[in-house]
């Protein structure tokens, strides 16, 4: 019989005992007797009741341990899925020349102005191939609810993020950044996540319906057979394209226009003026607070207009 069925049996026995007769007093040493029987009795049950119990105790501390484990277990898969830079949870990870992963936003920004390897510190240079099986990992935990509430919550908004921007071909993946941010929002705890998340909501909203009117742009071409009209819609949509990003980013630019010298950061994404007489002017001159002149270059000329980014910073011109 299995070991708690055992006890029990010898618990049943043990407590059909006789020890007395309950209708006459029993002598004092029958008394003392009787307590004595009782007593082992009663040591006898307690073994038999622990003895019962060890099985669903034993099974109890192995869950424990077992769940421990697997805690400690993916602990670790966390910390090698964090990016070296910036040691946060890798979205869009690749692997570098040194052979370690990175977040490859991050891994731009750092050779835009080193050479060498963050983790190693070696001489590096710039390629990089996606890190497909890590990415995937990453994602699953997050999916499955393995991480904690503000670790998913930042990984599903800087992946909608990037679904949402990805220029490279096929381009943005506008269903799966939607779904991102809706993932944030049912995890948002505080009134400013919520909002963050419903904004980021409304922009990918927002795309989708300017994509629609693409398509309809499209069977709209097929449709009309008149000469040159298809090609003007076409054309005209385009141009509609670099509006509607200039309609979104110019505002944000012209709040954050430079009416004074500053030291910005690398990786700082600046606008360029458009009038490149005005351009020429200001580069000639050194600004208020500057040590010296930016100066200029005929090359200069192809940067007006243009949204760029600060990739070092060069020595004083003379």
């Amino acid at each position: 019989a299995p070991p708690a069925a055992a006890a029990a049996k010898r618990r049943r026995s043990c407590k059909g005992r006789a020890v007395g007769s309950a209708d006459e007093p029993a002598p004092a040493a029958a008394a003392a007797a009787a307590a004595a029987a009782a007593a082992k009795c009663k040591q006898e049950n307690d073994f038999a009741d622990e003895e019962a119990a060890a099985p669903a105790k034993r099974q109890k501390n192995e869950q424990k341990s077992s769940s421990s484990g697997a805690l400690e277990v993916l602990s670790r898969i966390i910390e090698h899925h964090k990016c070296p830079i910036t040691q946060q949870l890798l979205v869009d990870p690749v692997v570098a020349e040194d052979g370690h992963i990175y977040e490859r936003r991050a891994l731009e920004l750092w050779l835009m102005t080193k050479k060498s390897s963050p983790t190693t510190n070696k001489p590096m240079g710039s390629s990089v191939v996606p890190a497909l099986a890590a990415r995937q990992t990453v994602a699953e935990l997050v999916e499955e609810g393995m991480l904690d509430t503000e670790t998913s919550l930042n990984f599903f908004s800087d992946r909608g993020r990037l679904r949402a921007t990805r220029t490279a071909s096929p381009g943005p993946d506008l269903d799966g950044a939607r779904k991102d941010f809706q993932r944030s929002l049912e995890l948002a705890d505080s009134p400013g996540q919520r909002k963050v998340a419903e904004f980021q909501l409304g922009a990918v909203a927002w795309m989708q319906e300017g994509a629609g009117l693409f398509t309809r742009a499209q069977k709209l071409q097929a449709e009309v057979q008149t000469p040159g009209v298809a090609q003007d819609l076409r054309g005209w949509m385009l141009d509609l394209g670099d509006a509607a990003r200039a309609a979104v980013t110019w505002p944000l630019l012209e709040a954050r226009r430079l009416a004074e010298w500053q030291d910005l950061p690398r990786g700082a994404r600046v606008k360029v003026l458009d009038d490149a007489g005005e351009l020429h002017r200001l580069c000639e001159r050194p600004p208020p607070e500057a040590e010296s002149k930016v100066g200029w270059n005929a090359e200069m000329l192809g940067f007006a207009g243009k949204v760029c980014t600060v990739q070092r910073v060069g020595d004083a011109s003379p």
